[in-house]
């Protein structure tokens, strides 16, 4: 609960920082720094979990978000605000926000994992299985915001697997959703690429729960092989797969990737874009 001081007060002023002009670079900074502890934060739980990847991409992010400050400070030194640097307070602070609307309101996460339980069994059950759902379980959480860590989920009774919040994709749609709105192209490629993005992640996620749940049901491998080996490995690839095509369909997102990866390289404008 405590952290989560540092998470809505990153996100809101990041969020202010591209919304308005004034006092912009200042709010940017706060929002990274902000938002690079908070994730700081999260690591001992994700260690507690077993799950080392997710712990040490939440280690990584407080440089990261601080590498992101320090453009933001050159920005504000060099009087300049360019189009990469809007970008990513966008980008960041939308798909934060949005993300963790949903992820801290039990009532609302509970119904979206309840919503994708639901699709995966009804895949399943067209494979000739036959469980049904259980009630939501919401870990001891009140409905309205998160008290404690436990995992939101409903139960596909007679396979002993849960469907818990994180295996919704919302932490995928949501960045996704994000990098792909914010990007400067014409309105009706964009929305060709939301939507194919979107709904590709939804239903490759739909498939890796259904594959996850085989592959334990039928004492193929382990649950902890078949979720955090092989559907990670198998989530990748169809990220890259989809990068490629949101690359063809809107080349400005790959633009704006370049853009990001290439900071190391920034230099002071010669042209003046004093935005």
């Amino acid at each position: 609960m405590y952290t989560d001081i540092f998470l809505w007060t990153g996100i809101i002023t990041l969020l202010l920082g591209y919304l308005q002009d004034r006092y912009k670079h200042y709010l940017r900074i706060s929002g990274y720094l902000l938002m690079g502890i908070f994730w700081v934060t999260q690591a001992p739980y994700f260690v507690s979990a077993g799950d080392l990847v997710n712990a040490g991409l939440c280690l990584f992010a407080l440089p990261l978000f601080t590498y992101f400050a320090y453009n933001e400070f050159l920005s504000k030194e060099w009087n300049e605000d360019p189009e990469i640097m809007r970008y990513l307070a966008a980008c960041i602070s939308f798909s934060m926000l949005i993300y963790y609307s949903i992820q801290r309101i039990p009532v609302a996460a509970g119904a979206l994992t309840w919503a994708v339980a639901d699709h995966t069994n009804a895949i399943l059950n067209l494979m000739g299985y036959d469980f049904t759902l259980g009630a939501i379980e919401y870990g001891g959480n009140p409905l309205l915001y998160r008290v404690n860590d436990s995992e939101i989920g409903v139960s596909l009774i007679g396979s002993g697997i849960r469907i818990v919040f994180s295996c919704t994709a919302i932490q995928t749609l949501a960045p996704a959703g994000a990098l792909i709105a914010f990007t400067a192209a014409e309105m009706k490629r964009k929305a060709k690429a939301l939507f194919t993005a979107l709904s590709a992640i939804y239903v490759a996620n739909l498939l890796r729960n259904v594959m996850v749940v085989y592959l334990t049901y039928e004492g193929i491998t382990s649950f902890h092989t078949a979720h955090n080996t092989i559907a990670k490995a198998g989530s990748m690839i169809v990220l890259v797969i989809l990068m490629l095509i949101v690359f063809e369909i809107m080349p400005e997102f790959y633009d704006n990737i370049i853009g990001v990866i290439s900071l190391p390289k920034r230099k002071r404008s010669t042209t003046g874009d004093h935005r």
